[in-house]
């Protein structure tokens, strides 16, 4: 087992990679390279790539997480069923090393990947409370477009064992449970929401969800935004252009977030997020009940949610 750091991007196939491209510039993204086969799209952090496009027919491929050290790539390289650690031979460069869970995705664990100069945030302002005002004298005036995106943040796999898969990732990876969702007696656990474990540090309530939904696939992936106005901004630009919307704006009750779910154009369901919990490894599991996991604390509720 090694404790990866945060994971690093999603890995997909389409047919139209200028499609593809479009659309993540509206969602937030900037171009970080492209080749004839591969698009690569970074957000305003310093990842070269949160989001990977490769030409071909519609798939989800699969995730990558970031190893502490190259040391950790030849620890993994050991597992069953992992490749060598392996140069990566595409934009931005780096090692790896990979696997395939137990559904089938592939899971790259990555080092030494390049970084770059993060990038501006548009529409960043200091928000006053009721009880704390800290903006005084200047004026919002927010411009409109795409709510620029940070970091990749979490993904959630829809899988026929998610036990089984959330065993696999914390076996190889040292995934800790944030809260355990039970159906029936507390001891019934059906699935789980698991974040990294960096000791002492405060991370995402959760990086990974696998649930037990047919057809085996991608859920969502999720990407973290500034703020609340960055939502209600991008949501906004979103519609503005035609997109196909999924969920939200909500609160979520199960890690907090403030959420919006949209459609790319070969519908994969990607998230923007903001203002979610901070967990550490000192912080318990939960178990809670799985009648409240897509309830939301404030705003559209799973009524209307468009699968």
């Amino acid at each position: 087992m090694i404790k990866v750091t945060d994971i690093a991007y999603g890995r997909f196939q389409a047919p139209d990679l200028d499609l593809m491209e479009k659309f993540l510039i509206d969602f937030g993204m900037v171009r970080s390279a492209r080749t004839d086969t591969a698009l690569y799209m970074r957000g305003t952090d310093s990842a070269h790539h949160i989001h990977v496009t490769e030409l071909g027919e519609r798939k989800f491929l699969g995730i990558a997480f970031y190893a502490a050290s190259e040391e950790d790539l030849h620890k993994i390289a050991q597992a069953e069923g992992a490749s060598p650690v392996e140069n990566i031979g595409e934009p931005g460069g780096g090692k790896r090393v990979r696997l395939t869970d137990p559904a089938g995705f592939q899971v790259d664990v990555v080092y030494g990947i390049e970084t770059l100069d993060t990038l501006p945030v548009a529409n960043q302002i200091t928000l006053n409370r009721g009880s704390d005002h800290r903006r005084k004298g200047d004026l919002v005036r927010l411009e409109k477009g795409p709510a620029p995106v940070k970091r990749c943040g979490h993904v959630v796999l829809n899988v026929d064992e998610p036990r089984v898969c959330e065993d696999w990732y914390r076996a190889h990876f040292g995934l800790i449970p944030s809260d355990e969702l039970y159906e029936g007696d507390e001891d019934n656990v059906l699935f789980s929401f698991n974040r990294i474990d960096r000791g002492k540090e405060y991370v995402d309530h959760h990086v990974l969800l696998t649930v037990p939904r047919t057809p085996k696939g991608l859920g969502h992936l999720a990407f973290e935004v500034e703020d609340i106005n960055a939502v209600y901004l991008g949501h906004e630009w979103l519609k503005s252009k035609g997109y196909k919307h999924s969920w939200g704006i909500g609160r979520h009750i199960y890690g907090s977030q403030i959420f919006d779910y949209w459609y790319d154009p070969f519908d994969f369901r990607v998230e923007h997020w903001t203002d979610g919990d901070l967990l550490n490894a000192d912080t318990p599991a939960n178990r809670v009940s799985v009648e409240n996991a897509l309830q939301v604390q404030w705003g559209t509720g799973p009524e209307s949610r468009l699968e």
